[in-house]
């Protein structure tokens, strides 16, 4: 009986089953894996955690006579790669022993599947000389690559116990992580072997750079803002006080009110400048308080009735104060 050499173990992983849609060498098919997350599952729960590895599918030939038909081996964990699902396999001493002998160099798997061949459970599998499947052989170089998964994980930071997936997943993000690093070099001008400290502090430096920009940036915007509120101003005075003059009934404390309407919405101010009561020009009066006199803007004596023109005073609240300040300015 031939010994295993000292570090020639069988392969921990096995590839089981192809991806996607394939094809039996007998013409069988064509098959299609298209959900093997849901096989994975589907296939341990069937199997309560272990499929069988035989040999020569002695499980569905030997043993249906009641000849022996011993397991090679215990798939207990089955897992989906690039190139399909592979299974980890706890090898017994007859599996081993096979191993050592090499008497068998492929594994032909016994899986269920739809009508229109698409697979739903892996049932078993066998060693086997004839595989009737594309799988990687059991003496494949990469079997041996495979076995050095555990100094991978720890390159990439993960603990021993990861499993392929975690390493694939691992590896994906350290590309993306590479891609958006070179990325960051570029868009600030750096190196494309700038290290993790350069694009920082350069990220950084242009962060602190587009902050000073956009206070600059407000301090402008308010300082364009106040200019425009004084300009608003201006023209609202200006608006009023030529209303006033055109003979519309405007008092000291409506001018205030209706100079800061105009400024916000000009066009509401001039609708209410509009319905004030109007004098007809030549008619704008000044009171004499002492004579009950009255004069034109002009200085001239006219015909106004005293008493009209103390009731409008008393309507518009006008004083004897404010018609003096204003003189001929004042409009009511």
């Amino acid at each position: 009986m031939i010994q295993p050499a000292p570090g020639d173990t069988p392969p921990e992983w096995i590839h089981i089953l192809p991806a996607g849609t394939f094809k039996g060498d007998d013409g069988r098919g064509p098959y299609v894996l298209r959900d093997p997350a849901k096989v994975i599952s589907e296939s341990m729960e069937r199997a309560h955690g272990k499929l069988t590895l035989d040999e020569n599918h002695s499980t569905d030939t030997a043993a249906k006579i009641g000849m022996s038909s011993p397991a090679m081996g215990w798939i207990v964990q089955l897992e989906n790669r690039a190139d399909g699902i592979w299974g980890r396999v706890e090898w017994t001493p007859p599996g081993q022993q096979a191993w050592a002998n090499r008497a068998y160099r492929g594994v032909s798997p016994v899986f269920d599947h739809t009508s229109d061949g698409v697979v739903t459970c892996i049932l078993r599998a066998a060693l086997t000389n004839d595989p009737n499947l594309e799988l990687t052989s059991l003496h494949h170089k990469q079997q041996e690559t495979r076995m050095d998964l555990a100094a991978i994980a720890a390159a990439l930071g993960l603990p021993a116990t990861a499993t392929q997936a975690d390493v694939d997943r691992a590896l994906a993000d350290a590309k993306s992580s590479r891609a958006m690093h070179t990325s960051l070099a570029g868009l600030l001008n750096l190196g494309a072997d700038a290290d993790a400290a350069a694009i920082t502090t350069g990220v950084r430096a242009r962060l602190e750079g587009e902050s000073a920009h956009a206070q600059a940036l407000t301090a402008v915007q308010t300082e364009l803002a106040a200019l425009q509120r004084k300009d608003a101003e201006r023209t609202a005075e200006a608006a009023v006080d030529t209303a006033a003059r055109d003979g519309h009934v405007i008092s000291k404390d409506l001018r205030g009110e209706l100079i800061a309407l105009h400024a916000s919405n000009p066009e509401m101010a001039a609708k209410i400048i509009a319905q004030l009561p109007k004098i007809p020009q030549g008619q704008i009066a000044r009171q004499n308080t002492s004579a009950h006199a009255t004069q034109t803007a002009a200085g001239v004596d006219t015909d106004a009735d005293p008493k009209a023109l103390a009731k409008m005073d008393a309507t518009f609240k006008v004083t004897d104060a404010e018609r003096k300040a204003l003189g001929d300015a004042n409009a009511y």
